[in-house]
């Protein structure tokens, strides 16, 4: 019996698969990478296959498992993925995903803040605002949201999520290692474009926590943070003074992100909260 982590080789999935080990449980990582962890301690059960593929070994271990976190996608809005690559690896392999999982069995699936297309005027996203999603990805995680309706799942949408590990797409991840290399620091659309960041290591407690509370729920702090602000993190973190180039945003990506979290609250009794310089050090401190 253990808990299954899809796309435990990722960002996330990394992070909740260490603190899963840590708190005692038995994993079973899926991934198309392998997968590694220094607390696997015996209790790491790692299968590298394609959810879509026919592979006995991952039906087997949906059959027995007592917990299933959905994590693995094509994450970001930017980069250009061959056609269908993000409808097959977001909704087809979540759609087996819910087909594979016993029925009764607790289930997280993670889609993303992107499917509201950004704060309305300001006021933080809650979980009951009609959809606008901008883009491929926004629209593969509101198409899986709706293959979830109806069903007992946990469905969760992060805000921008930052710390040790993050992936090499990411503004933190870019702009810290442009300050490294003293190159120009690329910023979309403008310094004064906000988002809600969220520690990784807060964001999958959240979703250890969560799990077994079905319906769409928020992780984020309800706090905004300016690329300006980031900005100076990173000058910081590294101690440069960096240059940078403000260049037109695309369409798909909003202007600014912020959470309602009140859900979460009422949930849990607590809620994410980030020291931006902090998190940015101990990022920058992870390395590459």
């Amino acid at each position: 019996m253990a808990t299954i982590v899809t796309g435990a080789a990722g960002f996330l999935g990394k992070a909740l698969t260490d603190l899963l080990l840590a708190r005692g449980d038995h994993v079973v990582a899926i991934d198309r990478r392998p997968v590694s962890s220094e607390r696997a301690d015996g209790a790491l059960t790692v299968l590298v296959a394609d959810l879509l593929g026919d592979d006995e070994r991952v039906r087997e271990a949906f059959k027995a498992a007592t917990s299933v976190f959905h994590l693995a996608g094509r994450p970001g809005v930017r980069d250009v993925i061959e056609a269908g690559g993000r409808w097959r690896d977001n909704v087809l392999a979540g759609s087996r995903v819910l087909a594979l999982t016993s029925p009764g069995t607790p289930m997280l699936i993670a889609s993303s803040s992107s499917v509201y297309g950004g704060a309305r005027r300001g006021r933080p996203s809650h979980e009951d605002d009609r959809l606008r999603p901008r883009g491929e990805y926004a629209l593969s995680k509101a198409a899986l949201e709706r293959l979830c309706a109806g069903r007992q799942v946990t469905v969760v949408r992060p805000f921008t999520v930052a710390g040790e590990g993050q992936r090499p797409d990411m503004a933190l991840h870019l702009w810290l290692a442009a300050a490294r290399a003293h190159r120009p620091l690329r910023v979309y659309g403008s310094l004064d474009r906000t988002r809600d960041i969220t520690d990784v290591r807060q964001v999958v407690a959240v979703m250890a926590d969560l799990i077994g509370h079905p319906g769409v729920v928020n992780i984020g702090t309800g706090q905004g943070h300016s690329l300006r602000e980031m900005i100076a993190a990173v000058a910081e973190a590294t101690g440069t003074r960096p240059v940078v180039d403000v260049v037109p945003a695309s369409v798909h990506e909003p202007a600014d992100s912020l959470a309602d979290t009140r859900r979460l609250a009422d949930l849990l009794g607590w809620v994410p909260r980030t020291n931006l310089l902090d998190l940015v050090r101990r990022q920058a401190d992870a390395g590459p």
